[in-house]
């Protein structure tokens, strides 16, 4: 969302449009960005472009005003590479499973025994949900943080958190010297 809180990308939906639907027979609600919203989420999102971002959803109302969200999500974008620093094309393609829960209703998403649930809860207020931003957010958490043009191979010297667990795991990683040691071996000779 922008700093005046209105969204990038917004196609709102009544909840009250999607009773009679269920599990067996979700309502399907598909989402494509115009030009102009790709522009504005691409500046949101940090990315050099976004070429297109569409969603297709499955939707069904369960108990209260709770609305379950199937997602396939599809956006063609360029991204920045961090090791060569080039702009880079890249097609991501993701399904995802989230709750619309009323704002009043919403506790964070834990389940009845108090652990993280699986299934992501977006409040919403009103009665209304809003399944173009319900995407932006969906693309942003699919983002790799670190993105890398593909054929690009990361250099030998820098490792990754993966490089030094194998390491460890194959006792390969050399005991580093402390360098308080150093420093109280030196106080203890001073003395």
């Amino acid at each position: 969302m922008t700093a005046s809180g209105v969204s990038e990308f917004s196609r709102p939906v009544l909840v009250r449009t999607l009773r009679g639907a269920s599990a067996d027979s979700p309502r399907e609600i598909s989402v494509t960005a115009t030009e102009a919203e790709c522009a504005r989420i691409a500046l949101r999102l940090g990315l050099p472009d976004v070429a297109s971002l569409t969603c297709r959803y499955e939707l069904f109302p369960q108990t209260g005003h709770t609305v379950q969200a199937t997602g396939s999500m599809t956006a063609r974008l360029s991204q920045l590479c961090v090791l060569t620093l080039e702009v880079f094309e890249d097609v991501i393609a993701e399904r995802f499973v989230i709750r619309f829960v009323p704002a009043s209703e919403h506790d964070g998403s834990f389940d009845e025994n108090g652990e993280l649930d699986e299934i992501d809860d977006v409040p919403y207020d009103g009665d209304v949900i809003d399944l173009g931003e319900a995407a932006v957010e969906q693309l942003s958490l699919t983002l790799d943080p670190y993105p890398r043009r593909p054929g690009v191979a990361r250099p030998p010297a820098i490792l990754t958190e993966d490089d030094i667990s194998r390491q460890e795991d194959e006792g390969e990683v050399e005991e580093r010297p402390n360098p308080f040691a150093a420093l109280a071996k030196l106080k203890r000779d001073g003395s």
